[in-house]
């Protein structure tokens, strides 16, 4: 018990757990939802545009943002209300989802499961806010490490039992898997709530917005976008790889989401430790130059082995990357809007990812994927000359 009660290890279980939490719902929304809605009768299009509307919570994070930057929550807090209200729809919803019936309730599911996609993002912008208000300095870049390594491991956990619960117990028992994933988070909230998180000298100010004009913001949150749609445009269009036919296989497909999990887990702890030593803006030049590598390894077509080496390597650069470049955006928030500065860096984050699923998909019909991976291969390295410029 005094190991936990050590406010610097209270901080990375903590964290991690919600990130846990939130690994597991992401593979729900990302991977079972789509199977689960195809095996109720709906088309492909229907599927993309249910889809499509769950990422609107996504784009309200700014809102979540100041709300817990501003308010205190029936006078509760400013950070673990939120956290323990969004963590509890998260698990109220996927509770009530498998007990409607599809598809003549797809409109009350579709607004359950936005339910619990709000609740997602106004724990997730609440804990970013918190972490910046609470932790030091020196200890940013390993809670990042274990932040992004902790819901890669919540989308493994979820993506390996699931699969195999839903074979051989049926659905219900999946959604009900991915809802107690979220009690160690909602039951450390409630019992570290006060711990560590005065906000003294942090009042919220809407002065304090005019730091977003600083040249070094925007350029950490252009890199973002940039990171983010290289890397997110190879990710989603990998079944368009020339070894495609050994994609067909579910068994395959999962393999290789878990050999990329491992690797963005192992590459989000080893930058935890390197980034102190390197400092940001190495570990970052690092980031960048592994991206392209795991790029390039993807453009190359030698079998099934060489494509899952190369997943593991591409996992390993993501976890890499999204580690060191939340750390640094930590680094650069203003603690009176902690909360809501470090949601522009991950809107710029999202923002990426929205053109990468676009912008790829036109590239890979036009050039196919490996055209596509050489030339985000390329693209990524545009931020050698922004991190050159960038205070971090």
């Amino acid at each position: 018990m005094p190991d936990i009660l050590n406010p610097r290890r209270r901080r990375l279980v903590h964290f991690g757990s919600i990130y846990f939490a939130q690994g597991a719902i992401l593979s729900y929304f990302l991977t079972f939802n789509i199977l689960y809605l195809r095996q109720h009768g709906f088309a492909a299009e229907e599927i993309g545009i249910f889809q499509a509307m769950l990422v609107l919570p996504f784009l309200m994070k700014m809102l979540f943002a100041v709300l817990s930057d501003r308010y205190s929550l029936f006078g509760l807090g400013h950070r673990y209300p939120y956290i323990i209200l969004g963590l509890i729809l998260q698990c109220l919803a996927l509770l009530i989802l498998p007990a409607l019936p599809l598809p003549q309730d797809i409109y009350l599911f579709f607004l359950v499961a936005l339910c619990g996609a709000l609740g997602m993002a106004m724990y997730d912008t609440s804990t970013d806010g918190l972490a910046v208000e609470t932790t030091p300095p020196q200890d940013r870049a390993l809670l990042q490490g274990v932040m992004v390594g902790a819901r890669a491991a919540g989308i493994l956990c979820a993506l390996l039992l699931g699969s195999y619960l839903v074979e051989d117990f049926g659905w219900r028992v999946l959604f009900v898997l991915i809802a107690s994933m979220s009690l160690p988070a909602l039951f450390l909230t409630l019992l570290f709530w006060g711990r560590g998180t005065t906000r003294a000298g942090t009042a919220f100010s809407w002065s304090a917005f005019a730091v977003l004009r600083r040249h070094d913001v925007m350029l950490l949150a252009t890199m973002g976008l940039i990171y983010a749609l290289a890397l997110d445009a190879v990710l989603a269009y990998l079944s368009y790889h020339d070894d495609a036919g050994t994609l067909s296989d579910l068994g395959v497909v999962s393999g290789l989401v878990a050999i990329s999990m491992i690797g963005r887990i192992a590459g989000a702890l080893t930058s935890s430790r390197l980034s102190e030593q390197l400092g940001y803006r190495r570990s970052m030049r690092l980031a960048i130059f592994l991206s392209a590598l795991a790029c390039l390894a993807l453009s190359l077509a030698a079998g099934t082995l060489v494509l899952a080496s190369a997943c593991l390597l591409f996992g390993f650069a993501y976890g890499y990357y999204t580690s060191v470049y939340s750390a640094a955006a930590m680094l650069s928030s203003d603690p009176r809007i902690a909360a809501s500065m470090f949601a522009v860096f991950m809107i710029f984050l999202n923002m990426g990812v929205a053109l990468g699923q676009a912008v790829g998909g036109l590239v890979t019909q036009a050039i196919g994927f490996q055209g596509l991976a050489l030339l985000m291969a390329a693209v990524s390295l545009i931020n050698l000359e922004l991190v050159r410029r960038v205070r971090a």
